[in-house]
């Protein structure tokens, strides 16, 4: 029960980060999110797009996902390197690193036996697992809880950037229906859609993952339960 009573503002998330980081993330996201439409527009009219919905080989998909998530990760070790400031500003740290292993083993483990339950095992299922945990939960909790969220509460207040990080996170989701799926900006900002989150869904979500991440104050442990839940849309 302590753990659940736990506030969601640790002072050990927002150590080492002052103000004039939270203007620097704003900058960092409004670059990542141009450069998201930039390069799925280079990717659509590139072979790699007809061959991904033609083909169900893994190594195609790992390639589109290193494309979208290395401007992420790139900026975040730039930015880190240029601030001077330390890996545990972005929420890896070895407190906690035992007890989201130790959680991440479960989930997994546990999804492997049910999924195996329904369709059996093939290694499309371990190919998959590496895809949602490392490219989409990791990546995903890195640059929002662990990067965004802290930077932009010291810079602007735990409520308006907890709002912020939220609406980043709905954002994030939007651009590749709008180059991919010919959906509308109408369409996907605010209705949203049944593959991807609208606004209002990427606040509730961020909220959940915050939760979790301040329950031990390491990224590891929602990234792991970020992939696991998106997993779910494979059975």
């Amino acid at each position: 029960m302590r753990i659940l009573r736990k506030t969601m503002f640790p002072d050990e998330i927002f150590e080492d980060i002052e103000k004039k980081d939270g203007v620097i993330a704003l900058a960092f996201f409004a670059i990542i999110f141009i450069l998201m439409f930039v390069f799925l527009y280079l990717i659509k009219i590139l072979p790699l797009f007809f061959i991904m919905k033609t083909n169900e080989n893994f190594a195609y998909k790992l390639i589109f996902a290193i494309i979208m998530d290395l401007p992420g990760f790139v900026g975040i070790i730039a930015i880190l390197k240029l601030r001077q400031q330390k890996i545990s500003t972005v929420g890896l740290r070895r407190y906690g690193l035992k007890s989201s292993l130790y959680v991440g083993i479960i989930l997994i483990s546990t999804f492997f036996i049910y999924y195996i339950s329904k369709k059996g095992f093939n290694l499309n299922l371990i190919w998959r697992t590496i895809d949602f945990i490392i490219f989409v939960g990791f990546y995903e909790e890195l640059i929002f809880r662990g990067f965004l969220w802290p930077r932009l509460v010291v810079g602007f207040g735990k409520t308006w950037g907890t709002i912020l990080s939220g609406i980043f996170f709905g954002m994030a989701h939007l651009p590749i229906n709008i180059v991919f799926n010919n959906k509308s900006v109408f369409q996907t900002f605010i209705l949203g859609n049944g593959s991807n989150v609208n606004i209002g869904g990427g606040l509730i979500g961020a909220l959940w993952f915050i939760f979790i991440y301040t329950r031990n104050s390491n990224i590891l442990l929602p990234s792991f339960v970020h992939g696991i839940q998106d997993m779910m849309s494979m059975i």
